[in-house]
C-alpha cells in the first residue's frame, strides 16, 4: 500500500486521494488504482499481469481495458498541467514518468480559496472538456464559456488559459471560427497562460501551432513548439502541433514521426490519429490512409475527423460507397459540422451526384463565424467544376490563415492546382478580411 507521496508536483494519499495545489483531482476506482501500482514501483514498469490482478481479480481484462484505464489516468493528469507521465513499454507494461518522493500527511498543501469555490471551478473546468469534446459549433461555444465562468471564480491557472487556448485551436479546424478570431483568441489565452507561468509548454504549444499555422509565421511558431516540447517530450498536444506545423515547411517524414511519438504515449488522442492519417494521405498513398483511418476508428469510434480522413481516401480510391459510407457515419456524429459537411460535398462530387454535392456545400456556406476551412471548400469546387471559384477560394484559404492551407502543396484532391499553390506561396500574403 503507498503512503504519502509527491511526485511531478501531485501531491497522493490514501486518506486525502490526488492534489495539485491544494486542488483535488478526481480519479475513479480503477484509475486510483493504477495510479497506485505506479507510485510503489517508483519508475519501474508495472507488467500487464500485475495491473489485471490488481484491477480484475475475478477476470482476464482484455488490451483495451488496460488502455482505457491508463487513458482515464493520463487524462486528470494532463487536464492538470502535467503533461504525460504514463510511459507505455510496448508488450511490457506502464511506468510512471516521475520520482516518486515520501511526504509527511500533515505536509498535504492547504487550499487558500473556500472548498464550494473550489469545487465550482473544478466542475466547470471538467464541464469544458466534455463540451469541447463533442467538436459540435455550440459545445466549443459553451466549453469557452465555462472557461470564463471558471476564471471568474477565481480559477485562473495557466492550465485553463491554455486549456481555452486549444479550444479556440480546435474550433477554427473545424470552421466554427475564423482565422483571425481564432489567432487573436489563441494570442490572447495563451498570452495569460504564459503570464502566469512563462514557460508553461501547453501555452506554449498552442501559441506555437497558431503562429506557424495562422500567422504564416512558420519559424517562430516551430521555436516555441519546440521550447515546449524541450519541457515536455511527451505532451501529445504538442507533438500534434509541431507536425502540423512541420507539413508547412513541407517536412512530412519529420512530421510523421512527431505523431508517431505522441501516439506512442497518447494512443487513443483523436487529434493525433487523425493526423497520422492525415499526414500519410499527403504523403501520397490513399489505401493506407484508410487502413490507418479504420484503426484509428477501432479506438476511437466517436472520432468524426477521423471519419473526414477515411471518406477523402476513400474517394481518392475510387471506393465511392464507402467515401459516402463514412462521411454520413460522421454526420450522424455532428450534424451540420462545417468540415464534414464540405468533404462530404466533395465525396458526392467525385461520385458524379452533383445536385446532392451542390446542396451539401451550400448547407456550409459562410455565416457569421460558420464556414467551411477555405482548403475543404476549394477542393468541393474543383471537384464540381467550379475552377474559378475554386482557385479564388484557395487564394482566400492562403491570405485568410486557414490552417489546412500548410497541407496543400502535399495535398492529393488539388492536384490540378499545383502551380497555383506554387505561386501562392511564393508570393506576399495580401491579408483580407474575414466574413
Amino acid at each position: 500500500m503507498v503512503g504519502s507521496v509527491r511526485f511531478a508536483g501531485f501531491f497522493y494519499s490514501a486518506q486525502t486521494g490526488l492534489q495539485r495545489d491544494g486542488v483535488p483531482i478526481h480519479l475513479g476506482p480503477q484509475a486510483r488504482q493504477l495510479l497506485e501500482l505506479l507510485l510503489e514501483s517508483n519508475g519501474g514498469v508495472v507488467s500487464k499481469a500485475e495491473i489485471a490482478s490488481r484491477l480484475w481479480p475475478d477476470r482476464p481484462p482484455s488490451d483495451d481495458s488496460i488502455d482505457r484505464c491508463a487513458y482515464l489516468l493520463r487524462k486528470p493528469l494532463r487536464e492538470a498541467g502535467s503533461g504525460d507521465l504514463i510511459a507505455t513499454a510496448y508488450g511490457r507494461g506502464l511506468s510512471l514518468r516521475a520520482k516518486v518522493q515520501p511526504a509527511d500527511p500533515e505536509s498535504a498543501p492547504m487550499r487558500a480559496p473556500p472548498e464550494a469555490i473550489e469545487g465550482r471551478i473544478l466542475d466547470l473546468w471538467r464541464t469544458a472538456c466534455e463540451l469541447a469534446g463533442t467538436h459540435s459549433r455550440d459545445g466549443y461555444a459553451r466549453a469557452q464559456a465555462a472557461i470564463a465562468a471558471a476564471v471568474e471564480n477565481g480559477g485562473e491557472s495557466p492550465a485553463i488559459w491554455s486549456l481555452s487556448a486549444d479550444i479556440a485551436a480546435g474550433r477554427v479546424v473545424r470552421g466554427h471560427l475564423r482565422p483571425a478570431q481564432a489567432a487573436a483568441m489563441i494570442e490572447a489565452d495563451a498570452g495569460r497562460a504564459l503570464a502566469l507561468s512563462p514557460d508553461f509548454p501547453p501555452a506554449l504549444a498552442a501559441l506555437g501551432w497558431a503562429r506557424a499555422t495562422l500567422s504564416a509565421r512558420l519559424d517562430e511558431g516551430l521555436e516555441m513548439l519546440d521550447r515546449a516540447l524541450a519541457q515536455d517530450p511527451d505532451y501529445g498536444r504538442a507533438r500534434a502541433y509541431r507536425g502540423w506545423a512541420l507539413a508547412g515547411g513541407d517536412r512530412l517524414a519529420e512530421a510523421i514521426q512527431d505523431v508517431e511519438a505522441g501516439l506512442r504515449v497518447c494512443p487513443y488522442d483523436e487529434t493525433l490519429l487523425s493526423l497520422r492519417a492525415w499526414l500519410e494521405l499527403c504523403a501520397g498513398d490513399p489505401e493506407a490512409t484508410d487502413a490507418l483511418a479504420r484503426r484509428g476508428l477501432h479506438l476511437r469510434p466517436d472520432a468524426a475527423s477521423l471519419r473526414v480522413v477515411a471518406a477523402t481516401a476513400c474517394s481518392l480510391c475510387g471506393k465511392h460507397d464507402d467515401a459516402h459510407e463514412a462521411a454520413r457515419h460522421g454526420l450522424q456524429a455532428t450534424p451540420n459540422d462545417p468540415l464534414l459537411l464540405a468533404a462530404f460535398s466533395y465525396v458526392l462530387a467525385r461520385a458524379g451526384r452533383h445536385d446532392e454535392a451542390e446542396t451539401a456545400l451550400a448547407a456550409c456556406s459562410p455565416d457569421g463565424d460558420f464556414a467551411p476551412p477555405r482548403l475543404f471548400e476549394t477542393a468541393a469546387k474543383l471537384a464540381l467544376g467550379r475552377d474559378a471559384e475554386a482557385r479564388e477560394s484557395l487564394r482566400r484559404a492562403r491570405d485568410e490563415g486557414c490552417p489546412w492551407f500548410v497541407f496543400a502543396p502535399h495535398e492529393p484532391r488539388l492536384t490540378p492546382l499545383r502551380s497555383e499553390i506554387s505561386s501562392l506561396r511564393g508570393s506576399p500574403i495580401q491579408i483580407v478580411e474575414d466574413g
